[in-house]
């Protein structure tokens, strides 16, 4: 018998009901991406502080790569994220650093980043990153804040 696609088209209840609990399952997962990050963030730097991968391993490396699966570099932006979000608080309580999310908040911590390696006074560093952070919104696309802080850091 042949198939009749257009009886395959029409959804039923049994189609919808499975489709709104994968849709219901997929924003949940999603919103463990989103705040994940920060947990991932605090998590790692409370083992490296307390120097507990040394219970397995013989260097973070090798627990960075061996046990997380991330390069050591990729773990030191999780916790440049984190530091930037305990020095600036009032700029990035938990909520809007999970608005941003991880790949905008770290286009910023890299900005903040360069900013401290410029060779200018503390003062007008620490301006400039006050500007950085003022400027930056969550709604922003990421393209915009990337090209915002390049733009910064570039003309210093």
């Amino acid at each position: 018998m042949a198939r009749n696609d257009k009886i395959l088209q029409k959804a039923d209840s049994k189609d919808i009901e499975q489709f709104e609990l994968l849709i219901t399952k997929a924003l949940q997962a999603r919103r463990k991406i989103e705040t994940g990050f920060i947990e991932l963030a605090e998590s790692i730097f409370d083992i490296h502080r307390k120097k507990l991968y040394k219970i397995k391993y013989k260097t973070f490396n090798e627990f960075c790569e061996e046990e997380l699966g991330f390069s050591r570099g990729t773990v030191y932006i999780y916790i440049a994220i984190l530091k930037l979000i305990s020095l600036y608080p009032s700029y990035f309580p938990k909520k809007k650093a999970i608005e941003f999310g991880h790949k905008k908040m770290r286009f910023i911590t890299e900005g903040i980043n360069a900013v401290d390696l410029k060779n200018l006074n503390e003062n007008k560093k620490e301006k400039i990153k006050i500007e950085i952070l003022e400027h930056v919104k969550p709604e922003m696309p990421s393209t915009e804040i990337e090209a915002y802080i390049d733009d910064v850091t570039e003309s210093l």
